[in-house]
């Protein structure tokens, strides 16, 4: 996203809306509050695709619906921004760092007397393919997928832009491999966008550095096409940017280790014990 990015406050009957003026319209809202009207009360945000965009030969649009929380959560929203408005905050803080993440067109929130009935957020489409896609487009069935030495540039490289983002004081949400978007850049290289950004955090430093390792586990849990343990051992040796590891990084991986496993039982059934290397080989999961 720009920086230079300027947003317009706009009220629409109960909706309060921050959009970007070059792209927002009076049709855009219609489809937009169209789709909203469309979506089924649910606890997980829904992403809808707009078609229309690509009828009109331009790029598409993805349109997430927020709805309110139930209990103590709801309460809450009283006097917060809502999940919508935190998303747009976060993506233009990042943006700000130097991170890439989704333009976003527009957010909006519906309340009424302060209370929050449904939040929304418009995002620009971005080039490239969702990690664990990407990798199976280059290694599944056969296919020789990255050279050996192109795919360590490119763990190294996204080791290097994870520890910046923390550096920086960010926590991702949910920092899945599902939500890194890898595009290839024509003289080589990756880029790495960074997705669903409503539940990411800026704090301050000496806060951030407990919870970075959240984000570790959740990019370590599951097994990826063509990743083998050195290569997840290579993206934390750059993460750590250290070759030599000293008796904390040792620590923290050794933890990491011990949180991988745990997860891959709660949220996949699978054993925790024996070789790690087994545990989290492609070919084993494929088994």
């Amino acid at each position: 996203m720009s920086k230079d990015r300027q947003y317009r406050e706009l009220i629409e009957g109960e909706w309060k809306l921050r959009v970007l003026p070059d792209v927002w319209s009076g049709e855009l809202w219609q489809e937009v509050l169209s789709v909203i009207g469309q979506q089924a009360r649910d606890r997980h945000p829904q992403t809808v695709r707009l078609e229309r965009r690509e009828r009109d030969k331009s790029a598409p649009l993805f349109l997430k619906v927020f709805h309110p929380p139930s209990g103590i959560a709801s309460a809450k929203d009283f006097c917060r921004s809502s999940k919508a408005f935190r998303f747009l905050r976060q993506s233009v803080a990042l943006a700000e760092a130097g991170f890439l993440a989704p333009t976003t067109v527009a957010a909006g929130e519906e309340r009424t007397r302060r209370r929050l009935k449904r939040a929304f957020v418009l995002t620009a489409a971005v080039p490239g393919e969702p990690a664990p896609e990407f990798l199976r487009n280059r290694y599944s069935d056969g296919l020789s997928g990255l050279g050996l030495a192109e795919k360590r540039l490119a763990l190294e490289s996204m080791g290097r832009v994870i520890r910046c983002l923390h550096d920086a004081g960010f926590v991702h949400g949910d920092l899945v491999p599902t939500n890194i978007v890898i595009a290839t850049e024509p003289g080589g290289g990756c880029r790495y966008y960074l997705m669903d950004n409503d539940r990411t955090r800026r704090y301050p430093l000496w806060l951030a550095q407990s919870l970075w390792k959240r984000n570790l586990v959740q990019l370590n849990r599951i097994p990826l096409p063509g990743i083998t343990l050195q290569d997840r051992m290579r993206f934390f040796r750059a993460y750590s940017g250290r070759s030599d590891w000293s008796g904390a990084e040792r620590k923290l991986l050794a933890w990491v280790e011990w949180q991988t496993r745990q997860r891959r039982k709660e949220c996949d059934g699978v054993g925790p014990g024996g070789s790690f290397r087994r545990l989290m080989s492609w070919k084993q999961e494929m088994a």
